[in-house]
């Protein structure tokens, strides 16, 4: 099978204003290290997704790119590949032809496996282009045991629970284990994966008086698992408890550990939290793809002015850019990000995080371990005397912390730090609450970023339509500003189960301080002060940076309300 004359990947990707020059040279340097194509090196190095490779790959080698979504693939079909050369060469059957197979590939490159596929099933083949993402997300569907939640269920009765009875009192009202302990493993074992499939980020164990709820977040957004049966709740939270190596026994206090485990080829890191209620142990446990990719400022969602502040400011020598906004917002993602454009060899650049999320090629990571006094603060003591660079503090929790940082800042140090407020000018008034004093901050900060998640619109089922007059009045727009505007929504499909969203995009505010900004500081003003001084100086605010990616049809309409604060002195038009 011959391959076509093709340009460089490099030069497709560069032409399409997906990458630099410097991006590209950056790549090839890391591909001679690793032997990886330059493909799979700009992905895994965050600066273009696999979507775009394969569509790079596509115009390079003139072969179709396709999206797996829009395909039916039958049983019949998933028979004629075994799953073993399906995983090793990372393609699926899609469509056969008039005698001839339609295979989906990530590496059309691989010329020996399309030959012996064509000997042994004695069809022809023709290969498409799929990102790789996206066909071993179908091998797994597809390939991956025909086992769900709902069977394992059915397996499962009140006698695969044993009740062991505490004489003494001294468990706190008895512990259950498992009698029969395999469909009780199988069960948490199959929680955990369809969750990741599902691409969630938690799952919720709960109990109540007379049913045990089981779900899962995706996008945000909390959804229903298929729920066990109330008598074995106790053997399902005793198994993550063994899991996270946690006391089985201790019923009565909060419990806090971590399960590291290797389903469907990836490695996940799963943070365990137990709590005591009326009626059991609440389990939560937040699911770490420690195989993702870590995205680059482009991904995030900034617009174009946005990414530039940001950027400039992470050029700096020196002081702090905080990233605000509540649990769960992509704060961490958006640090993960900024640190990779500036993680050059001539850099050291040393992390502080509980927990270390994503391992980064470079980066001295340390984990704070509170148990053992491995604090923020005391690790921030000892990173000063490590000669770094740039520093990334995972939370400013505390004055200690904060104290250093300020410091480090003031002593040559590039600090990225994040905190918990609601929007970026609270942040300010946040650390004078924690007894900073006002002209260090001025003297230290350079930007501080506030920030929310929105679900973006599912593009297998998006569609246009009008919203009312109240939806314009909600976010203080006039609908006759905008006659002629195309909106859209997601209708509900099976990529999305049903909901019309499917993956996250941020929403940000980037408050960079100025003369008229550090005075107000100084003063000691209220946030809502600051923030209105910021957005006069040009700030544009996170709800107003959810309407542009309403108008750019990223999101909808329903979401940013949902998501993003209402801004202090927006008056709603008529």
């Amino acid at each position: 099978m011959a391959i076509p004359e093709r340009r460089r990947l490099g030069d497709i990707l560069m032409e399409a204003g997906l990458v630099s020059e410097e991006a590209v040279a950056q790549a090839i340097a890391r591909q001679k290290e690793t032997g990886h194509r330059l493909g799979q090196t700009l992905v895994e190095l965050g600066l273009v997704t696999p979507e775009q490779i394969a569509a790079a790959l596509s115009a390079q080698l003139g072969i179709p790119y396709v999206r797996l979504s829009d395909y039916s693939i039958t049983a019949e079909l998933i028979q004629k590949i075994p799953e073993r050369v399906a995983r090793q060469h990372k393609l699926l059957p899609i469509e056969e032809v008039s005698g001839k197979l339609i295979v989906a590939v990530a590496d059309p490159l691989d010329i020996t496996a399309l030959d012996d596929l064509q000997l042994m099933l004695g069809l022809d083949i023709e290969p498409v282009i799929a990102a790789e993402s996206d066909v071993m997300r179908s091998i797994e569907h597809l390939y991956g045991e025909q086992i769900s939640v709902e069977s394992v269920l059915q397996e499962l009765t009140e006698d695969d629970v044993q009740i062991i009875q505490d004489v003494d009192g001294v468990l706190g009202g008895g512990a259950e284990q498992v009698g029969s302990e395999t469909p009780i493993i199988r069960l948490v074992n199959m929680v955990i994966l369809q969750s990741l499939r599902d691409r969630a980020s938690d799952i919720h164990i709960e109990p109540f008086e007379h049913r045990f709820q089981v779900r899962e977040r995706i996008d945000g957004v909390l959804k229903d698992l298929p729920s066990p049966p109330r008598a074995l709740q106790s053997g399902i939270v005793s198994r993550v408890k063994v899991m996270a190596d946690l006391n089985i026994a201790e019923t009565r206090l909060p419990q806090d550990g971590r399960i590291r485990v290797k389903l469907a080829g990836k490695e996940i890191d799963i943070r365990v939290s137990c709590l005591p209620t009326m009626f059991g142990e609440s389990v939560v446990m937040r699911l770490l793809d420690r195989s993702a990719t870590v995205l680059n400022i482009a991904q995030l969602g900034f617009q174009p002015d946005d990414a530039e502040k940001f950027k400039k400011n992470l050029g700096a020598s020196n002081g702090i850019i905080l990233v605000t906004g509540p649990t769960g917002s992509g704060k961490t993602t958006t640090l993960y990000a900024g640190v990779q454009e500036v993680n050059t060899p001539d850099i050291k650049l040393i992390t502080v995080e509980d927990p270390v999320e994503y391992e980064i090629r470079g980066l001295v990571q340390c984990q704070v371990n509170e148990k053992v006094g491995m604090t923020f603060a005391a690790a921030l003591r000892s990173i000063l005397r490590q000669d770094p660079d740039i520093i990334l503090i995972g939370e400013i929790r505390d004055a200690e912390t904060a104290s250093i940082a300020i410091q480090s800042a003031l002593t040559g140090h590039l600090v990225l730090a994040t905190a918990h407020t609601n929007e970026a000018a609270g942040a300010v008034t946040r650390l004078i609450d924690m007894g900073c004093e006002p002209f260090l901050l001025t003297s230290s900060i350079r930007a501080i970023i506030g920030q929310r998640l929105v679900r973006k619109i599912c593009p297998a089922c998006r569609e246009k339509y009008t919203p009312n007059s109240d939806d314009f009045k909600k976010i203080g727009k006039r609908s006759s500003d905008y006659e002629g505007q195309e909106f859209f929504r997601g209708r509900g499909c099976s990529e999305c189960a049903m909901t019309g969203f499917k993956g996250r995009i941020g929403l940000y505010e980037v408050l960079e301080l100025n003369n008229e900004i550090s005075d107000l500081i100084v003063e000691r003003q209220p946030a809502n002060v600051i923030h209105r001084k910021a957005m006069e100086m040009g700030m544009r605010p996170m709800r107003e940076d959810g309407w542009l990616k309403v108008l750019q049809g990223q999101t909808a309409l329903e979401e940013v309300l949902r998501v993003a604060p209402i801004e202090t002195g927006v008056a709603i038009k008529d």
